[in-house]
């Protein structure tokens, strides 16, 4: 991937309201994408064209190529005979995918030739500032973004196209249900702690940095379980799950139809 293509994956996370010279399809994409981030449209939802042209004010088009736009980014499931709806995931669902970030990340960043240059690191103080300000204000899905944005500067400073490319597959997703969950656990300070931990494990051995990266994402997919289980006690969250070492995880059939799903629908 040349610089270029680098800058486009480091805009492509709006954090609300319009884009300069945005197209039809382009406002579309970003005005669904937020109904759907924040739960205005829920999991399981179908998406009817005629029903969203009419209120996009638009043809239906733009509309189909917004939605497959979507569905790339794992927001919406399209079959051929049902149609396409808002896509649901378990809690499970949501671990893996935390725990597949965090190996990509930590893997990428081991491949760092050298610490992160002023540019990389004065955008991720601003992303952190705002992610803050972001969570004071209780506006958690700019909270998700803006994280969204910080951890991306490590994988562009990594280069590595092919990891970047699977990296922003999950992002959809968590992005999804950090910003309809992540005021339930999260808070101002324990936003800069936990990421100056990560910046701080920059600078040591390759090992060590990947093992900080992997128990960040994870300690958050343990938290996200831990609240979904506290809201529905009667669906507790899988054993396995909750406060494990990232080594030592059962991926058994019976443990993922055990878990909840805090997007709204049933595994």
């Amino acid at each position: 991937m040349g610089a270029a293509g680098l800058e486009h994956a480091r805009q492509d996370t709006p954090i609300h309201g319009p884009v300069p010279d945005e197209t039809r399809q382009g406002r579309i994409h970003r005005q669904l994408r937020e109904l759907i981030l924040t739960g205005a449209i829920a999991p399981g939802t179908r998406l009817r064209e005629s029903e969203l042209s009419m209120r996009f004010g638009s043809s239906r088009a733009p509309l189909r190529e917004a939605i497959r736009r979507l569905d790339s980014e794992g927001l919406v499931r399209s079959d051929f005979w049902r149609g396409s709806r808002v896509a649901e995931y378990s809690a499970a669902d949501l671990y893996d995918l935390y725990a597949l970030r965090g190996l990509i990340e930590g893997f990428a960043a081991t491949t760092l030739t050298g610490p992160l240059g002023p540019e990389a690191r004065a955008r991720m103080a601003a992303h952190l500032d705002a992610m803050a300000a972001a969570a004071r204000a209780g506006d958690w899905l700019a909270v998700a973004q803006r994280d969204t944005a910080w951890h991306r500067e490590i994988m562009l400073a990594a280069g590595q196209p092919v990891l970047l490319r699977a990296w922003e597959g999950a992002n959809g997703p968590l992005q999804m249900t950090l910003g309809q969950v992540a005021g339930a656990f999260y808070g101002r300070d324990d936003i800069h702690d936990r990421h100056h931990a990560v910046l701080a494990a920059l600078q040591a051995a390759p090992a060590q940095t990947e093992g900080t990266i992997r128990r960040h994402y994870l300690e958050t997919a343990e938290r996200l379980l831990a609240t979904v289980a506290a809201r529905d006690p009667a669906r507790s969250a899988p054993p396995d799950r909750v406060g494990a070492k990232p080594p030592a995880r059962a991926t058994g059939g019976e443990a993922r139809r055990a878990a909840p799903s805090p997007t709204g629908g049933t595994p």
